[in-house]
């Protein structure tokens, strides 16, 4: 992902999310429950599908973690009735056992990751940030007033000037900006642009900054505070 990525700290950016989890072994719920919280995810968490029904529909979920082999009932069993009422929300699936028939049964309910236990950190941190990113893209943002008389057209991806002009952004630039705002005064680590910017493509710390230049050239010098060695900010 980026220059800095194997300095052995690797986290998934939450912007607060919150994660059903539900899983029927104790001490495997203890274990993803610990790594979640250390990525910054708030959770929820039960044993069987009946009190994560109670759990989703009694708060906001963004995500869902959820075991196949349930006591009361299965996982694709609880997605199938999910998604009767919500299309949209992210769903991760762990199992003990592959087979193709949950697998397709999964496909088909859009499952966003299909895990075999023992899922390793690396798997788990992986699905998480492809839930994160497909939960956030849920919760598209509007027209955004920005400061010093600029603002934000999300749907034509340009910025408009005070003077009446505007410009056009380039994918990375509205990407980034679009995460400066959903995220506003939070800083952004480096790796977290990386993530959601560059994507599956590598960042240098040289394309970064060559970024940041561009958007403040198209909108206005103050539009990014640099926070060195952690990342960016944007005050809104």
């Amino acid at each position: 992902m980026s220059e800095i990525e194997d300095k052995g700290i690797k986290y998934v950016y939450s912007h607060n999310l919150t994660v059903l989890y539900i899983e029927q072994d104790p001490s495997i719920r203890k274990k993803g429950r610990s790594f979640m919280r250390e990525n910054g995810l708030h959770i929820f968490e039960t044993d069987n599908t009946g009190s994560g029904c109670d759990l989703f529909r009694l708060n906001e979920v963004d995500i869902l973690l959820i075991d196949q082999q349930l006591p009361d009932n299965s996982g694709i069993e609880f997605i199938r009735c999910l998604r009767e009422k919500d299309v949209l929300t992210p769903v991760i699936i762990t199992t003990d056992h592959a087979d193709e028939k949950t697998l397709l049964e999964a496909i088909n309910l859009d499952i966003t990751r299909y895990l075999i236990k023992p899922c390793s950190p690396d798997d788990l941190l992986k699905a998480l940030q492809a839930a994160v990113k497909k939960a956030l893209n849920c919760h598209p943002l509007t027209f955004t007033r920005l400061n010093a008389g600029y603002s934000y057209d999300p749907i034509n991806k340009i910025v408009n000037h005070p003077d009446g002009t505007n410009h056009q952004l380039s994918k990375k630039e509205y990407l980034f900006l679009e995460l400066l705002i959903k995220n506003k005064n939070q800083i952004i680590p480096y790796d977290v642009i990386a993530i959601f910017v560059w994507q599956e493509a590598f960042m240098s710390m040289d394309a970064l900054r060559t970024l940041v230049h561009t958007l403040r050239k198209k909108t206005y010098k103050d539009i990014v505070e640099n926070n060195n060695g952690i990342g960016y900010k944007m005050h809104l």
